[in-house]
């Protein structure tokens, strides 16, 4: 009954868009232009991962943003009972979820602050009630025709297993080769996510550039408390940093070098550290304005140590690749993104560090002024680096979308669909498949602010 209720509800938001199709939408008043056009790092270097944007996704200039989102979700598998063996059973949640962004630009850069809060609430237990806050704040400064400046932090607190951090107004999500691994849905624990990042760019000629990137992640989980047991995920801290030299060879074609250093340490009953330096090439292809390539590749070397006792340590040194590539391609009323990446991370709560394999797809599409689609796939392999970790894996795939429909300016209904498919190996936690269906109610409220 309970997946009904929801299927009606998409239904509903069908049937609402036919009957508006016809009414004229209001029109956004033209923004004014950023000052400036910040230039950072290249993309593949940073942590953030804008995904298939569509150029009415961009909010220009100067911009205070409010909004409020609710709406209910179903969960098969919602509430978390035991690990041994995993037992989940369904939950329906009502959800509110207000945010406040501002952006400010200048002559010389912009800077953004975002927060998003919220709360879910269960439908039979009120003792289940989740909460998330993520806030976010980033700066970009050009003091001169030669430097490039960018730095950004985010904080998220939550028990949402379907929440990530990074997921504000304004701002672009984060991931990439450097960013957070959180592709894992957990059962129900309190997460608190820190990630402070920033570049600088120093322009030596017309064509070339060089720079530095910095990175910090810090993770802790609190344990789960079940029936059979307490369940303990593992708490990590992460440095990353590189350094690159580029070079422009055409108006399509740039290319460079990149050394980089990731640095992960794993909290716990055996803590264990991964460091791993790695030398790179990127290319970046620009065949026409609409479409991007960018290709990276290299060697990187992997060196764990893992206590095991005071009195038993243990190391691993090993040899892996660190590839990724990325393909973006966007036109009026559709965009396209495609990445894949293998690289060492952390390990998701789950384990220690890990050797770890990402790829997704991307699709959004103006449909027609009042309908946009949006639809996704994700793929992520893990697997444990050290002698620690052993044979431990966890494999997660997920598939989703749904359709936004634009009533007016201010006010939207968004549906979603998401299947989680998850699978371990040698893991105590036994993180088990989802499948959600959400709807919600958005209001927005933009207010272009003067120079």
């Amino acid at each position: 009954m309970k997946v009904r209720a929801y299927l009606a509800f998409i239904s509903l938001v069908a049937c609402s868009w036919s009957a508006l199709a016809q009414q004229p939408r209001e029109k956004d008043p033209a923004p004014p232009e950023a000052p400036v056009e910040v230039q950072t790092a290249p993309a593949h270097l940073g942590n953030e991962a804008p995904g298939a944007a569509l150029e009415t996704d961009v909010e220009r200039g100067n911009i205070l943003l409010l909004g409020v989102t609710g709406g209910g979700a179903y969960d098969n598998r919602g509430l978390y009972h035991s690990a041994t063996p995993p037992y989940y059973s369904s939950d329906t949640r009502w959800f509110i979820q207000p945010s406040v962004a501002l952006r400010r630009s200048f002559t010389t850069g912009d800077w953004t602050l975002s927060y998003t809060p919220g709360a879910s609430f269960d439908q039979e237990d009120s003792g289940q009630t989740q909460y998330t806050n993520n806030f976010a704040g980033d700066v970009n400064l050009k003091p001169n025709s030669y430097w490039f400046i960018h730095a950004r932090q985010d904080v998220s607190i939550t028990d949402n297993p379907f929440e990530s951090v990074g997921r504000v107004d304004l701002l672009p999500g984060l991931g990439g080769p450097f960013g957070p691994n959180y592709n894992g849905v957990l059962p129900q624990t309190k997460r608190t996510s820190i990630i402070s990042s920033g570049d600088i760019s120093y322009r030596l000629a017309e064509h070339t550039a060089v720079g530095v990137t910095g990175e910090y992640e810090k993770f802790d989980y609190d344990d789960v408390h079940t029936s059979t047991g307490d369940i303990q995920f593992t708490n990590s801290h992460v440095y990353s940093g590189s350094a690159f030299l580029s070079k422009q060879f055409s108006e399509t074609t740039t290319a460079g070098v990149q050394v980089a250093w990731v640095d992960v340490y794993s909290t716990g009953d055996q803590a264990s550290r991964t460091q791993a330096p790695a030398a790179m090439v990127f290319f970046k292809v620009t065949p026409n304005p609409h479409l991007i390539f960018t290709f990276y590749g290299g060697p990187q070397y992997a060196r764990t140590r893992g206590v095991v006792s005071t009195a038993d340590v243990v190391y691993q040194h090993a040899w892996y690749p660190n590839v990724g590539g990325t393909m973006a391609w966007s036109s009026g009323r559709n965009a396209v993104e495609l990445q894949a990446t293998h690289r060492i991370s952390n390990g998701g709560g789950l384990m220690d560090a890990v050797k770890a394999t990402y790829a997704g797809a991307g699709y959004r599409a103006r449909v027609s002024e009042r309908l946009l689609l949006s639809a996704n796939v994700n793929f992520s392999d893990q697997k444990g680096l050290g002698a620690l970790s052993g044979s431990e894996k966890f494999r997660s795939t997920w598939v989703g979308g749904g359709p936004t429909i634009d009533l007016n300016r201010s006010f939207a209904l968004r549906a979603e669909v998401a299947y989680v498919h998850q699978s371990v190996n040698d893991l105590s936690t036994g993180p088990g498949n989802h499948a959600l269906v959400q709807g919600s109610l958005e209001y927005r409220f933009r207010k272009h602010l003067g120079d």
